[in-house]
């Protein structure tokens, strides 16, 4: 395996441990590392800019997440979020697709994106929420359509780590952070694989 990478993993692991140990301090210095890690790799692999600067917009994402307690910074790093996956779709856009298997994604990434809508009309409706989990349908879709499986199985990792983080903000369930960021940290890494090698 490519030895960023596996500083990523590595990365990674050390993260999620210290998260475990409730080590909150390192634990988001370690975080804030994840996506610079990733943009080393991407410039090892041809410097594409839309997603360094998609893996730059989640860096700040990460960091306004390090304190989700505060309502301004959730906002902040969502939408470094919303921008990062528009960036991912964008830099999809830009490359062949193929339309059975867009298809397919759609009808897959129309499941959770059915299922937020049913939530939001249950709770307080926020537009914010739908736009986002629209944004992040595309993304998945274009990912299918893209004939990648990596980034097709980044993109859905990303539905799940992003569905625990709704359920928890809308008080329907809560998830374990650890849980939240292993989906994060997988989905990133299939995804910026997946779309380097298109």
């Amino acid at each position: 395996m490519d030895t960023i990478l596996l500083l990523y993993i590595a990365l990674a692991l050390l993260h999620l441990s210290l998260r475990a140990e409730g080590l909150k301090r390192p634990g988001s210095l370690t975080k804030v590392l994840l996506m610079p890690t990733l943009m080393a790799y991407v410039l090892a692999n041809g410097a594409q800019p839309l997603l360094l600067v998609s893996l730059s917009l989640a860096t700040l994402g990460d960091y306004f997440l390090t304190d989700g307690t505060r309502k301004a910074y959730f906002t902040l790093g969502m939408v470094s979020f919303a921008l990062a996956h528009l960036l991912y779709s964008i830099h999809l856009l830009l490359r062949p697709l193929h339309q059975p298997l867009l298809v397919i994604g759609t009808l897959i990434a129309l499941i959770p994106l059915i299922y937020l809508v049913l939530l939001l009309k249950a709770s307080a409706v926020k537009l914010r929420y739908v736009l986002y989990g629209i944004n992040l349908f595309v993304m998945t879709a274009l990912c299918f359509g893209s004939g990648s499986h990596l980034a097709s199985l980044g993109a859905l990792a990303f539905i799940i780590s992003d569905g625990m983080i709704a359920m928890d903000t809308l008080h329907r369930r809560r998830f374990s952070v650890v849980t939240e960021m292993a989906a994060y940290i997988l989905a990133q890494l299939l995804l910026v694989q997946g779309l380097v090698n298109l």
